[in-house]
Order: structure tokens, then sequence, then C-alpha cells
């Protein structure tokens, strides 16, 4: 029993994964929706998830709403407003229960609606890019642009510690010895069955290994900010997994490969290395999908929010 009272006191203070406003919300539904019309942008108000400090959505895209920020324990604070938007799945519920306000949406942030399949989120609208369930156009942070480097022929470039992305590497080495490996993002010390360079951390460094591999083998498309589209912003050829996240973001753009294996991202890293046509096209394909920057991503959001 005391181990019991101990570890209840170590867990004191965590949120609970499932929100549990999801109760009320399930029994007596959504608050309702003001009939007033909109004006404008009128007054946006975006509600943090619980536990969280930070809206997980690029700022830069935030200016243009001109939300004012308010943490879940605080949500009461967001009623009356015009526009009120849930910063990830887990805020929904206490902004879905909020009075007087004239409509109401989720900026989805990566993480998956808890308990979807009680039907809570359906007609919720959804303001993110494409693989996240919205429209909004992708973008990249400051920093990540083309740069006026040698681009090695020989390098391949491993984003992240992937099971997935370090098999088709290992594949890749098997196959060819003349290949040289980059890992960026990776842990001090991490052992692979291949030799391979270390990327140092911070934007400038991993700009640098974009604009310097022939291709890279990028982890799943997550989130607000996927290494992808940061690659794609440098003018790098991407290989992507090929999941339903990957083919909502890239899948009819050409400017990536998908590949579901570990054999078959080899295959598609190694089409890219001995094809300098297909390279061209898919960087071409790549800077038309993410120009760099914010600025559209921003301007299409204010654009929904005032059309909600």
């Amino acid at each position: 029993m005391p181990s019991l009272r101990r570890r209840a006191r170590e867990l004191a203070g965590v949120e609970p994964a499932v929100p549990w406003a999801l109760g009320p919300l399930l029994r007596d539904g959504p608050a309702p929706l003001d009939a007033r019309a909109a004006s404008g942008a009128g007054d946006v108000a975006l509600v943090l998830a619980p536990g969280d400090d930070a809206p997980g959505v690029p700022a830069a895209v935030l200016e243009g709403l001109d939300a004012r920020i308010v943490a879940a324990e605080d949500a009461d604070a967001a009623a009356g407003a015009d526009v009120v938007l849930a910063a990830g799945w887990s805020a929904a519920p206490s902004v879905l229960m909020l009075p007087g306000v004239r409509t109401r949406a989720v900026l989805p942030t990566g993480e998956p609606a808890p308990l979807a399949e009680l039907g809570w989120t359906a007609g919720v609208p959804v303001l993110g890019p494409r693989w996240l369930g919205g429209t909004l156009p992708p973008g990249a942070d400051p920093g990540y642009a083309p740069l006026p480097v040698h681009r090695r022929e020989d390098l391949v470039l491993v984003h992240g510690e992937e099971p997935l992305t370090l098999l088709a590497a290992a594949e890749l080495h098997a196959r060819r010895d003349d290949l040289v490996f980059a890992v960026s993002c990776a842990r001090p010390g991490l052992v692979l069955p291949f030799p391979f360079l270390g990327v140092e951390p911070g934007t400038a460094a991993l700009a640098h290994a974009f604009a310097s591999a022939t291709v890279a083998l990028a982890p799943p498309v997550r989130g607000w900010r996927p290494a992808a589209m940061a690659m794609l912003a440098c003018g790098q050829a991407v290989v992507v997994p090929d999941d339903a996240a990957g083919r909502a973001a890239l899948g009819d753009t050409g400017a990536a490969a998908l590949a579901a294996t570990p054999a078959a991202m080899a295959d598609a890293a190694l089409a890219v290395i001995d094809d300098l046509a297909l390279r061209a096209d898919r960087v071409r394909a790549g800077f038309a999908l993410v120009p760099g920057g914010w600025t559209s991503t921003a301007r299409a959001l204010a654009d929904e929010v005032r059309g909600l």
C-alpha cells in the first residue's frame, strides 16, 4: 500500500491522456452556437490543450489571426468570442462546450483525436495542412532554403532514427558500397550497421545537409513541421514512408517518392541517384509545393477563419 501512495504522489498534476471533458460532451452534446453573422475576422481565441504552454502551430501562421491565447484551465475566458479554435484535439472538448461563440474549429497539432470512434469529432471544422485533415498549403521555418553548396552525387541523408529509414539505408549500403551516408537528428553514440557522418543539430546545419545530399530518406510526415517539407524547401529529393499522412501530403504532387518497405525505399532512392532528370523534376515539384516560409499558409488560414 505505501508504494501505491508513493506512486500516486508521483503522478499528481499529470494530465490524463483522455480528456475527461469528453464525458459531459458526449452526454449533453456541444453547446449551441450563436446565430450572429460573421464580421471580418472578429474576436479569435485559441484554447491550448491541457498541460501545454504553446499552441503547437508556427507563430508566423497565427500572427495573421491576431488570436488571443487561452489556457485550457481558463477556457471559459473564451466564451463570447467570435471564433474559438482548439489547439489540438485534446483542447477540442472544452472548446465544443463553450457557450456564446459564433463558430468553433480545431487546429490539429499532430496527435489523433482521442476516442474519435465515439463520434464527438464529427462536424468539427479542421484547419491545418492536408496531412492533418485540412487544406492549408505547407510551409517551412526560416533558414530552410536553397544554399550555394556542392551537392554530392554519392551522399544519402537519413533523418532521425525511424526503423524504416535506417533499414532502408542499410539496404542501400549492402547494394552500393560507393554511397556515403549522413544521419541527422540522431542521438550521440548511435551505432548502425554502416558507416555514417553525423550532422550537427540546428537549422543551419540541417539546411546545409538538406542542400548537400542527392537524396534524403525522410521520417513519416507528422505535425506542422515535417522534416520532409523542410527538405523540399531546400531543394532536396525525398523518399517518404508510404502511409496515410504521407499520401495526403505528397501523394499527388510529384515532389517525393513514397515507399512502404526498406527495399522499396532503397529502390526509390537509387532511382533518384541514377537519374538526374528525375531528380530535377522532383526538386522543381518540391519548390512548387513548399516555396519556403509560412506566408501562404498564414494567408490561407486567415481566409479559412474568415469563412467559418
